[in-house]
């Protein structure tokens, strides 16, 4: 392989990962895994609005302990709720306070929908799916090559 090709590769792949970067600064004390918790809730929530502890860790790929710590920091600051299931009361249920739906609104919704826009206006769609599968197959050829 062709050394500058291998250097746009990585470069791009770089450029790629620091674009969650650009999104809006957080309030004090919310953490990016915050808001990633938000999308899920967003996500797997019924129409109630609430959903499972399971159900956010399942969306996010995460193991249960690291997202149950998350949700008690959100807890303590005011942006979840948690609840007893009305159906099964060893079920935990989760909701977001008015300031948890405040943050879905600008951090996950409005974010979303700018970008969104922004891409239609911008990219073909038809290459925005076409570039999907080999990013993820490129992040794993690397990760194994760097043994991780």
């Amino acid at each position: 392989m062709d050394i500058n090709l291998l250097d746009r590769i990585l470069h791009a792949m770089d450029t790629a990962a620091s674009t969650r970067n650009l999104v809006p600064e957080l309030p004090k004390g919310v953490r990016p895994i915050h808001v990633r918790v938000l999308d899920a809730l967003t996500r797997t929530c019924d129409d109630t609005g609430c959903s499972r502890v399971s159900d956010i860790g399942d969306a996010l790929g995460m193991r249960m302990p690291n997202v149950t710590r998350a949700i008690r920091e959100m807890t303590d600051m005011g942006v979840l709720k948690k609840t007893a299931s009305p159906v099964d009361g060893r079920v935990v249920l989760i909701r977001a306070t008015p300031l948890g739906e405040e943050y879905i609104d600008r951090y996950i919704v409005g974010v979303r929908q700018r970008i969104e826009r922004e891409l239609a206006d911008t990219v073909n769609m038809d290459d925005i799916e076409s570039m999907i599968s080999p990013i993820d197959a490129i992040a794993a050829a690397v990760s194994r090559a760097c043994g991780k």
